[in-house]
């Protein structure tokens, strides 16, 4: 078939053109229903709208967002259907899908996941081959989708993209332009708080761009560059193709740059942008906190010993701005200050004023989820020395007392949920009296559901195994079971054969071994259990399973070492 391209470089300068409006379309999901979770998408999709509304021509009533429970899989399809009615032919419009991907091997197909989509149900995700119809769909001048899940490179066609024609006239020239945060492939989320890797370098280098425009072409060599340099995943960014791509680039122009409308000069050769340096949430820190500790100081010598609590909150006024800072550079910059302000106390209101600021840390610490152990220190620290400013008579002496009390106040923080704060009361509560079983029973509680968040947060198979390990009969053994299971893109299966004198056959498909079968006879319950050190045919009698009252059902359930499960039900031979 005769490729229907305009060759640009050979072609004239292309006529003004009549600008439309630049539409956004952010689709980000973190809390999914039935998928692990993520952490970072929505507040990237975020990010990056701030940056194109702040500092380019994309204004918010023509930004439209499908967050979370929002991003089911009718919100998204009516989202393009509504987009194919709305966008003229002036009109750009660009797409961000920051979430979970999916890919089916067998057909070739890709997927993203809608947020109420049960895992590993392909017909409720909606197929790369769907999307790029709507892309067809939508009579854009440029389209640009920005996808950040993994396995995003298959909404690629496997073609290599060509060398690219003169870029002065490119804008004129309708485009449909594709930038993955990976290949085929399994891509990170980042650090909770933070930016996924991808994420970071768009947004980094829109934001520190200095030109009246930059170029997809540009940002995509840019990006791709410094994310193959700093993770262990390969951007991709092509001309989509079959959808109406005819060699043009869209342009991000900042706020007051108008289009060129005639034949611009070859782009003078600058400087690139360094890549986005590895985020050192600790330099930032120390930065911060060594502007608080000269503000704390002031405030130490000007305010009086009934102005204590209101110190740490003033000295938290005059730091930093909360947007400014990540959650781990917050709480560097609190507990920091804090260790200061300890090694420069003398009286009782410093000390107290330190520990304002540590548990200030502490708080901000457990909301973002952050390893608190330099905060609790300094707790522990703080407490040590203001013991010694409390008169004799009015310490306790009945260290029971101490106990129930904590003992009170740590079930009802477990009963909220806050479990790092339960476990320190309980801990206190053990050392009153160590012998205080319900403590120690709650307190093991509390450590199972700490570890459980851990596991969580980070999401990986090590976490998960760990915590069954711990925890045998643990709340989460059958969520943990469930997750592992879930990192684990293969479908387990098997096939049976049932031969005279009821000797079942296993064959046992793919999956890892070793296997562990149940066999349950569904009259009375009684079970058989086997282990598969391989996926070698096995042979199990069912004899003791005979009945004379005709056909009885059993039902098999293989699991893998990874936790996949299938079952199958069959009738004993008479």
């Amino acid at each position: 078939m005769a490729d229907k391209g305009i060759d640009i470089g050979e072609a004239g300068a292309a006529p003004p053109r009549k600008r439309g409006v630049n539409y956004l379309l952010a689709i980000a999901i973190d809390k999914y229903e039935h998928c692990p979770r993520l952490y970072n998408c929505v507040q990237d999709a975020r990010r990056l709208i701030d940056v194109l509304s702040t500092h380019y021509q994309f204004e918010k009533e023509h930004t439209f967002t499908l967050f979370n429970e929002q991003a089911t899989e009718h919100a998204i399809i009516d989202m393009f259907k509504k987009m194919v009615e709305l966008i003229r032919p002036e009109d750009n419009f660009i797409i961000l899908f920051s979430g979970h991907g999916e890919y089916e091997e067998a057909i070739d197909e890709g997927y993203w996941i809608p947020v109420d989509a049960p895992l590993g149900h392909t017909n409720e995700y909606i197929a790369n081959s769907r999307i790029v119809k709507y892309i067809r769909a939508i009579n854009s001048h440029h389209t640009f989708l920005i996808v950040d899940s993994c396995f995003s490179g298959s909404l690629f066609a496997s073609r290599s993209l060509g060398l690219q024609a003169d870029a002065n006239r490119l804008d004129e020239i309708p485009s449909r332009w594709l930038l993955t945060a990976g290949r085929n492939e399994l891509v990170s989320d980042g650090r909770p708080g933070s930016h996924s890797p991808f994420a970071d370098n768009v947004i980094y280098f829109l934001e520190n761009n200095t030109e009246p425009s930059l170029s997809v072409t540009t940002l995509i060599d840019r990006v791709v560059n410094a994310v193959i340099h700093n993770a262990r995943q390969t951007p991709r960014g092509e001309p989509l193709q079959d959808v109406g791509h005819r060699g043009g680039q869209f342009h991000f122009y900042r706020k007051g740059a108008a289009p060129v409308q005639k034949a611009i000069r070859p782009p003078v050769t600058g400087k690139t942008p360094p890549p986005p340096p590895s985020t050192n949430y600790r330099r930032y820190g120390l930065i911060a906190a060594a502007a608080l500790v000269v503000i704390a100081l002031v405030i130490f010598r000007r305010i009086g010993k009934t102005e204590n609590e209101r110190k740490a909150e003033r000295i938290e006024q005059t730091s930093p701005s909360r947007e400014a800072l990540s959650p781990q550079a917050r709480y560097d910059s609190l507990a920091t200050t804090g260790v200061m302000l300890f090694q420069q106390a003398e009286n009782q209101e410093q000390y107290e004023a330190a520990l304002a600021l540590f548990n200030q840390a502490l708080q901000w610490g457990e909301d973002n989820g952050l390893d608190t152990e330099s905060a609790e220190r300094g707790i522990r620290q703080c407490r040590e020395r203001l013991s010694a400013f409390i008169p004799k008579e009015n310490r306790k002496e009945k260290p029971e007392d101490d106990y129930a009390s904590l003992l009170a106040k740590g079930k009802s923080l477990f009963q909220n949920g806050k479990y790092a704060a339960a476990a320190r009361a309980l801990e206190e509560a053990l050392k009153a009296n160590p012998q205080g079983k319900e403590a120690r029973s709650h307190l093991r509680r509390c450590r199972e559901e700490l570890d459980w968040q851990q596991a969580e947060s980070a999401g990986m198979d090590g976490g998960f195994r760990a915590y069954l390990s711990t925890y045998p009969n643990g709340r989460h053994v059958e969520a943990a079971r469930q997750k592992i299971a879930a990192l684990y893109r293969y479908e387990l299966y098997f096939t049976t054969s049932l031969q005279q004198g009821n000797l079942l056959t296993i064959n046992i498909g793919r999956g890892k071994p070793p296997f562990d079968i149940t066999i349950t006879y569904a009259a009375t319950g009684e079970q058989i259990r086997k282990t598969a050190p391989d996926s070698q045919p096995l042979e199990v009698s069912l004899s003791r399973f005979n009945s004379t009252e005709g056909n009885h059902m059993v039902e098999i359930v293989v699991r893998d070492d990874n936790f996949k499960a299938r079952g199958q039900k069959m009738p004993l031979m008479k």
